[in-house]
């Protein structure tokens, strides 16, 4: 037990020196306020983990995060599928166009 309180600490100084470093070298930019809150996003979710482990509750966000990226998925494919149904269709009339200028190539080549 106390080996993962001293673990959990020793991850959170290590996670906090690396990100001040970091801030330090950044130079004043508009970009710093989205590192800032990325790494504070971070930072919560390093000491959210002892709770979420107290109440195993770890692994019902990794579910919930797989669930997310499944449905994500989902839609991208769904996407892309419709997008090769119009393409395809749109092959399919040009391929149509195509034929009927050629017979009307032919039958004007025929009359004269």
């Amino acid at each position: 037990m106390f080996t993962y309180i001293f673990d959990w600490i020793k991850n959170l100084v290590f996670y906090l020196i690396l990100m001040t470093m970091l801030m330090q070298i950044i130079p004043d930019s508009d970009y710093k306020k989205y590192i800032r809150f990325f790494t504070g996003l971070v930072l919560i979710l390093l000491l959210a983990r002892p709770v979420l482990g107290v109440f195993q509750l770890e692994g019902e966000f990794e579910n919930l995060y797989h669930s997310m990226e499944y449905r994500q998925n989902v839609k991208e494919m769904e996407r892309a599928r419709e997008q090769f149904e119009s393409a395809e269709e749109g092959y399919f009339e040009w391929q149509q166009d195509m034929a009927s200028e050629s017979s009307e190539g032919r039958e004007n080549a025929d009359e004269k």
